[in-house]
């Protein structure tokens, strides 16, 4: 059975999204409430937008991956985008003036200390690993934007050393490049840092656990029991040598704060959730 060598461990790779912070209001409440200020004509509801939201970021995402990286636009092209789909996918039809006028408030909204919240779990997580002298960085599926203004919004950049995000990378995990990408930034503070003296912890299994799994790196999978959104259900994981039930089994996690626990026993390695 695969086991989570804590020892070994020298830098650890977190998700942002559903890992460290939240949306403050769900995406189709914080449309619904945006087309509603717009002054929209028969503005979209939430429950119109949940479904088309969900079928225009699929879309998007595999016509335009990597938030604009590829065409060279940014990621404020792509969410115009994909929002102007979710409209369409709601079936609306607004006109230029009415559609700026909804997406430039949505943009906001998500550029705002409204757009995220911390999880509780997050800042005494990253507290106690800072203090064991673990180096910390991230490796996201988001726009550039989110380590350059909702980590700091939140207090939470200066946590880490390095970030990856999809935008600048040209990649989305679970790709082995987003990883590698990565690790590879990781190198600067940890010279010489081999893949799996990287754990990756983050709350999608396929993208999070089997890519880095796959990619050579340590994982956790943080299970928080339907308390977050996953916006990328459609994702595969990729296959990784011992993938089974027991192993997925042994290497879930449902806080944060387990982490902690595992590095803290540097004798052995440790099999997470074992049986007694």
């Amino acid at each position: 059975m695969t086991v989570l060598n804590g020892a070994s461990i020298r830098a650890i790779s977190f998700d942002v999204t559903g890992t460290l912070v939240v949306h403050t209001t769900a995406v189709a409440e914080a449309y619904a409430q945006c087309a509603r200020w717009a002054q929209l004509r028969d503005p979209p509801t939430a429950e119109e937008l949940r479904p088309a939201f969900k079928k225009a970021y699929r879309e998007a995402s595999a016509t335009k991956p990597s938030f604009g990286h590829y065409d060279g636009k940014g990621d404020r092209a792509w969410w115009k985008y994909a929002v102007r789909l979710t409209m369409e996918y709601a079936g609306r039809d607004y006109d230029d003036d009415e559609f700026e006028r909804c997406f430039r408030r949505i943009y906001q909204h998500y550029g705002s200390p409204r757009g995220y919240s911390e999880l509780a779990d997050v800042r005494g997580c990253l507290d106690a690993l800072t203090d064991r002298g673990l180096v910390l960085g991230v490796t996201s599926n988001t726009a550039s934007r989110t380590v350059e203004t909702t980590l700091p919004l939140l207090g939470l950049h200066t946590y880490f050393h390095w970030f990856a995000c999809s935008e600048d990378v040209g990649a989305d995990k679970p790709e082995k490049k987003m990883f590698d990408a990565s690790v590879g930034l990781a190198k600067f503070w940890c010279p010489d840092l081999a893949p799996h003296e990287v754990l990756h912890v983050g709350d999608n299994f396929a993208v999070d656990f089997c890519g880095a799994r796959a990619a050579g790196l340590q994982a956790l999978y943080l299970d928080r029991k339907g308390g977050t959104t996953n916006f990328q259900d459609w994702v595969v994981g990729p296959e990784y040598p011992g993938k089974c039930d027991d192993d997925v089994r042994d290497h879930t996690i449902h806080t944060l704060a387990a982490i902690i626990p595992i590095l803290d026993d540097d004798d052995n390695p440790l099999i997470v959730n074992k049986k007694k």
